[in-house]
Formats: C-alpha cells, sequence, structure tokens
C-alpha cells in the first residue's frame, strides 16, 4: 500500500474508488493491458470528493499516474483481488465507486461493506444489471454510444453528481523549464492501434514547423511515465492523438491539438485549452472503436498535416515561442 497518510482522521466519510484500467469506462471490452489515460482521466471524480477519506484501488503498473496525489489518502496496488494484502482495506466505507468490468472485481465491490455501491455491479449479464440502479442511467448511455459526451459529464452522473468542470488531478509535479514550442506525442499504446496519425504525416509536421523557425521535439521517455511527464512539461504545446499524453497535457495547463477518428472527439473535454481536429472523409464507420481497420487506408490519414499546421499558427499567433531556449515573440 501506498499512501501519505497512516491513521484515518475521525469524523470522515470513507470512499473506495477501484480503477485500474484493464477495461475502459465507456468500452465493452477488458484487456490484459492497462489503459494510463483512461485510469488517469477518473481523477477529476477526486475534486467532488474533498474533505473524504479516499481509497483508490489500482493496477501496479499505473502506481506513477496517482502516487502523491493530495487528494488520495490510500492508494491500493492490487492487479487482482488476490494481490490485496490484510489491512490494506478499511473496514467500512460509505461509499464504493468499481469501475472496472471484470467478473472478480465486481464480485470484490458487492462483497464490501459498504453504504452505497456505484458503477458496474456484474458485467457478465451485459444487461440493466450490469450496473448499480443508481449508475445506470449515465452508464447505460455511454456504452450504448447513443450520443457521445464527456467522461467527466458520465463519471459524474454515475455517483450522482454534477460534473461543473472539475479537471485532472496530478499528483506528480515536474519541476522542468519550457524548452520547446511544440511536443509530437507521436506513439499510441497495442490497445489502439487505429488511434494512430501515420507517421509519414508527422514527419512532414516536424519538417513544416521547423522551417517556421518552431523548436519542435519528438515524444520522449516511453517507458517512465514520471519522465515523459516531464518531457510533456518541457512543451508548450503537444500535438498528441487521443492518448494518455492529451490528458496530462491537460493536467499540466499545456496548449493542446488533438487528432481523432478511430475514437469519439466528444467524450475528451479539453477545458479550452486547444482544438480537435477530425478526419476530412465521409466514413459512416466513424468512430468505430476498433483496433483493425476494415479500410485499406485509415480515417486517421485524412488528416491532413496543413490542417495541423492551420491549427498551431492560429494558437501561436501573438504567442511567445521557444528559440535556442530564448524567448521571442511572433
Amino acid at each position: 500500500m501506498v499512501g501519505k497518510r497512516d491513521e484515518r482522521e475521525r469524523g470522515r466519510k470513507r470512499v473506495l474508488i477501484i480503477k485500474h484500467g484493464f477495461s475502459e469506462t465507456c468500452d465493452h471490452k477488458i484487456s490484459s493491458i492497462v489503459s494510463y489515460g483512461d485510469v488517469f482521466r477518473c481523477t477529476c471524480l477526486l475534486e467532488s470528493y474533498k474533505g473524504f477519506d479516499v481509497s483508490w484501488l489500482t493496477a501496479v503498473a499505473a502506481k506513477d499516474l496517482l502516487a502523491g496525489n493530495h487528494l488520495i489518502d490510500r492508494l491500493i496496488l492490487a492487479d487482482s483481488p488476490e494481490d490485496i494484502r490484510p489491512g490494506e482495506l478499511l473496514g467500512h466505507y460509505d461509499e464504493v465507486i468499481n469501475l472496472e468490468k471484470q467478473r472478480d472485481w465486481c464480485e470484490f465491490a458487492a462483497g464490501l461493506n459498504a453504504d452505497k455501491r456505484y458503477g458496474f455491479k456484474d458485467w457478465a449479464s451485459m444487461g440493466s444489471e450490469a450496473f448499480y440502479p443508481e449508475s445506470r442511467g449515465a452508464l447505460e448511455t455511454a456504452l450504448k454510444r447513443d450520443g457521445y459526451r464527456a467522461l467527466q459529464e458520465t463519471l459524474f452522473g454515475m455517483v450522482g453528481r454534477e460534473w461543473t468542470g472539475q479537471r485532472y488531478v496530478l499528483g506528480y509535479r515536474p519541476g522542468v523549464e519550457e524548452l520547446y514550442d511544440v511536443g509530437l506525442n507521436y506513439h499510441v499504446g497495442p490497445k489502439w492501434p487505429t488511434k494512430a496519425w501515420p507517421m509519414e504525416s508527422w514527419r512532414e509536421l516536424h519538417n513544416q514547423l521547423s522551417n517556421k523557425g518552431l523548436a519542435v521535439s519528438w515524444q520522449q521517455s516511453l517507458n517512465s511515465v514520471r519522465q515523459y511527464i516531464d518531457w510533456i512539461a518541457s512543451c508548450r504545446m503537444i500535438i498528441t492523438t487521443d492518448s494518455l499524453g492529451l490528458h496530462l497535457g491537460l493536467a499540466l495547463d499545456k496548449q493542446m491539438v488533438a487528432l481523432f477518428g478511430a475514437t469519439a472527439s466528444e467524450q475528451i473535454h479539453l477545458y479550452g485549452q486547444g482544438y480537435k481536429l477530425t478526419p476530412a472523409c465521409d466514413r459512416a464507420c466513424m468512430p468505430c472503436f476498433q483496433a483493425k481497420c476494415d479500410f485499406e487506408q485509415s480515417c486517421m490519414s485524412f488528416i491532413s498535416v496543413e490542417m495541423v499546421v492551420d491549427v498551431i499558427e492560429t494558437m501561436l499567433v501573438g504567442r511567445e515561442v521557444v528559440k535556442e531556449k530564448k524567448l521571442v515573440v511572433v
């Protein structure tokens, strides 16, 4: 167990959030791969639980996304219920929020001593019984994909609260300076290869931006969450697909240009920090939420480099940019 407080303050309500990322809140599939982005974007719930004694149960691999978070009292690392050690759980919770669909985690959440339960109850049923009653409306709507909405709105509706703009909460705070005008967050995880923008487009974008005198950096530190956060912090603007870097960039108050095709742009809220771009093509399958495209040419290839450059130039007008590590005005 990882936590900042060894003892619970008396009189505080207790909540347990179960979110380790082997399933995504708004997707039907269950995977052996942790979805880091889906874990991190659920941290917006923490702002609504200020004053609670908060426990968060997550995958070992997701530790650095949540460690040091000032709104989490205890961080429990377990890839399965059997991994939870004696004494890591509290005896009673006022609320349990289960954001995982696997049968073992649904059974685990149902067996806890709790006054209220939210989220997924019995995913094996795949019907209305898959959700706890107070969460049914929000989660059924999100999973039916009958009109997309920001995940934050779904999460808050699931626990009977109203989302009023609460943001992601990042525990680790990088201490690096901004060295680059633009960061190219090109990598996508193995779970969603269809989110990728073609590498030739990334290369051409790099060339065009460099020729305009902008300091450009390619994504760094793919094997270390904290070093990856440091890299994002070193960039003033992030160009990204729908991935963890998108959410981390928002948490770090970066200007963002986000590229969508296989997933729904409506599910991502940019907090007024940038623009979303979608393919300039007419395909009824978009967004498909599939790991493999049915077409030889993916929809992401219909986002042109010119579209991205135009947005970047719009965002940079009248702003300072980094040139040779010195600030100049353009």
